[in-house]
């Protein structure tokens, strides 16, 4: 593993390098791609079943596999059980002992923002001392943004750690989380702030997230930001895009932020253990963000056990804000992970402490932030869609074919029924082609690859289907 000290950093490994300043170093040669497994045999297509009348009785494509809902996994190589509830809490009760974490909080080695920064950075730093890949690319450094704020101008600074990855088609993941706090006085930087679960829970699963990816290397380059200024107006998250994300033209493919994901009970004492919520900006039919949202739901679906997300219908709650809105509504695909029901009584007060928050259920959160990343990251890209055809042998029936990819030894078709948030049907096929009649009871349909190590990959660009 190569640490570098002089803080540059690689964002993109089509551009290949990111300084914390501006200015821009000559790129580095890029790793070469690594092959994930041999090449299956092609197989030939599938046989059209039989056109159904009744669209809510729905008879599978002859000869196809089936994969049943409720974490059927397709996957063999997942890490969430690495996932520890011990690490999320020391995590949680360092930022809580902060004190503030508000971007005025007064200057000090042991409490405010600064200090908690520093932290933050020599956590990241000795994370990445121990992968025990010499050659796989490191860099942690900050990023310092100016704002005003309160009538002060401030240099509050977000924190980064980039992985190198090994195929350059395979773009640049993120997952994000703001580690700043306030109270319902917007203005006072310092007094007690604890941010215990908004939104040190976010930072201590990225934290996290960092521990187990740096041991292996990954196909696409993974960028953690934990942002500063967010309870403000997500300025650090605005400063990302607009000076690094835009302006180095990074090839981001997906943005996870996790924001407020350690508590399972509500306001009225309701607990939702087994579930959370992920936010994604529409339209519905054809949103990046909103297909990103339906992927990491299948990702919690297939390998995080008893452990659900609910796509929601709108990019964030009712008047409120999240760093992933920095990134949509640039045209990136972003999502915010969120608990099923966060307690606005607890927000931004002195209530919001360690105790608030369950280790378990924060522990399935962080694994579902996990199994969509290493989708993300490990699995093959997503297959080129032809538009559907009618059949040449069956007027009543439609032709689906996707790319061939050599690294794949199977296909996930995924149907989503119209006006679902969600997929409601998966098909295993090991062609690159399949002939049905079923596919006009759906509004769109979408084609992943699983490669010869049972990794799932990225879902393509949802295909609207034509009534």
């Amino acid at each position: 593993m190569k640490l570098k000290p002089s803080l540059l950093a690689i964002f993109s490994i089509i551009l290949a390098t990111l300084a914390c300043s501006l200015t821009a170093e000559p790129p580095p040669t890029l790793a070469p791609s690594t092959p994930i497994g041999a090449s299956p045999t092609p197989q030939p297509g599938i046989e059209a079943p039989t056109l159904q009348v009744n669209p809510n009785d729905i008879k599978p494509p002859s000869g196809v596999q089936q994969l049943p809902q409720g974490n059927a996994s397709v996957n063999n190589a997942s890490s969430v059980n690495q996932v520890s509830a011990d690490r999320l809490m020391q995590t949680i009760n360092t930022l809580v002992g902060f004190e503030s974490r508000h971007i005025l909080s007064s200057p000090s080695p042991t409490t405010g923002v600064d200090a908690a920064r520093d932290w933050l950075l020599t956590e990241l730093r000795a994370i990445a001392e121990t992968s025990p890949n010499d050659y796989l690319q490191i860099d942690v450094y900050p990023q310092q943004f100016r704002m005003e704020w309160a009538g002060r101008e401030v240099f509050p600074s977000n924190v980064i750690m980039a992985i190198q990855g090994t195929d350059a088609s395979a773009g640049v993941v993120m997952v994000t989380a703001h580690y700043d706090t306030t109270t319902r006085d917007w203005f006072q930087g310092d007094g007690f702030q604890p941010g215990a679960n908004d939104n040190a829970s976010g930072v201590s699963a990225i934290i996290e997230l960092a521990r187990i990816m740096v041991q292996r290397p990954h196909r696409a380059t993974i960028v953690f930001v934990m942002f500063s200024a967010e309870e403000t107006g997500r300025q650090g998250s605005q400063a990302f895009v607009q000076d690094f994300a835009k302006a180095q033209n990074i090839p981001l493919v997906a943005v996870l932020n996790l924001d407020i994901i350690g508590n399972p009970e509500g306001r009225l004492g309701s607990r939702l253990d087994n579930s959370m919520r992920v936010f994604s900006e529409g339209p519905n039919a054809d949103s990046p963000s909103r297909q990103l949202a339906r992927l990491v739901a299948v990702a919690a679906d297939r390998f995080v056990p008893n452990m659900t997300v609910a796509v929601q219908d709108s990019v964030e709650r009712s008047g409120r804000w999240g760093d992933h809105m920095s990134f949509s509504s640039e045209g990136y695909p972003a999502v915010r992970l969120i608990e099923m029901e966060d307690d606005p009584t607890i927000a931004h007060t002195t209530r919001d402490t360690a105790d608030n928050i369950d280790p378990e259920y924060l522990k399935r959160t962080t694994q579902v932030a996990l199994a969509a990343l290493e989708v993300l990251v490990d699995g093959p890209n997503a297959p080129s869609l032809r538009p559907l055809s009618p059949s040449p042998n069956d007027p009543n029936s439609l032709v689906l074919e996707w790319s061939h990819n050599p690294t794949c030894q199977s296909y996930v078709v995924a149907l989503r029924q119209v006006g679902s948030l969600i997929y409601d049907e998966y098909y295993t096929v090991e062609a690159t082609s399949l002939t049905w009649g079923g596919f006009r009871n759906f509004e769109s349909v979408t084609v992943a690859c699983v490669d010869t190590e049972g990794r799932l990959g990225r879902f393509a660009p949802e295909l609207l289907i034509s009534n």
